[in-house]
């Protein structure tokens, strides 16, 4: 599939990896709202390929995202509070939209912060299924400096991921974590050198992608559901997820691998990947 040239971000498919970079580097990348909906065009791209088994969110330049393109806002008085009011309503209708497609997306998500990130986009580093960053990159919500609500689904994610403690801090005190912090707090899952990241989250991405992307749909799928549903509810989920992968064709040849002594990797399955992400 060829990707469309977009303004404010770049869409670049190889090796099964799909890599979305916000790409403002004038406004440190911070995402307008057509900017906004062409990440979601670019997902609604790249979940139909079946040759894509991974994506990844970065950003070009020192950051990663400065937040909501606010410079979209003009005439924040008195007199246009109606048209301000209705800009952030159809802006937050695109970020939330954003969110629910990295909840819901059938492969993983992973974003790889290289720099700066500023409100909302804290928010899709906390929502995506892994999260990486480089040394230097800082983290901060941002939103009641500003004047306004947390939103970008941290009252959904922000607890579960840091906990009540941090989620509360994180909010209240507007406190910028750096990338050791966002790694003791687990908003990321490593934190490497500079130099070496795009190495080491393209290393990352490809084992992603190369992985049986059905059965990481589930994992998703379940983990999310998990954390509304009762126990009872879940562990049913778990059984027909069950039952769905034991009928996909990936199973077989893996269970013939491991009762014949095989190790659990992927060079052990017969299937190629192509015919894993089958429905």
């Amino acid at each position: 599939m060829s990707a469309p040239a977009y303004e404010h971000i770049r869409l670049e498919i190889k090796d099964g990896v799909a890599v979305i970079t916000f790409d403002a580097p004038k406004f440190r990348n911070a995402l307008g709202i057509r900017a906004m909906q062409d990440v979601v065009d670019c997902f609604d791209r790249v979940e139909a390929d079946d040759a894509v088994g991974c994506i990844v969110l970065t950003g070009s330049g020192d950051a990663w995202s400065a937040g909501f393109q606010l410079k979209e806002i003009q005439g924040a008085d008195d007199k246009t509070s109606e048209r301000v009011r209705l800009h952030f309503r159809k802006a937050s209708l695109w970020w939330h939209t954003i969110l629910h497609r990295l909840v819901r997306a059938p492969k993983p998500v992973l974003s790889a912060v290289n720099g700066l990130c500023v409100g909302g986009p804290v928010g899709m580093v906390a929502a995506s299924d892994m999260a990486v960053c480089t040394e230097s990159a800082r983290f901060v919500c941002a939103w009641h400096a500003i004047g306004i609500a947390n939103d970008a689904g941290s009252s959904y994610i922000f607890a579960k991921v840091l906990g009540w403690r941090r989620a509360m801090d994180l909010l209240l005190t507007n406190r910028t974590l750096d990338a050791k912090t966002a790694y003791e707090w687990q908003l990321v899952n490593q934190v490497y050198k500079d130099d070496e990241f795009k190495a080491k989250w393209w290393e990352l991405a490809r084992s992603l992608a190369d992985g049986p992307t059905h059965l990481q749909a589930l994992a998703k799928q379940s983990l999310h559901e998990g954390w509304t549903e009762s126990l009872e509810k879940c562990t049913e989920n778990e059984i027909q997820n069950v039952l769905k992968s034991v009928a996909h064709p990936h199973f077989r040849p893996r269970l013939k691998a491991f009762l014949g002594g095989a190790k659990m990797n992927t060079e052990a399955v017969t299937i190629p990947p192509s015919r894993w992400r089958a429905s």
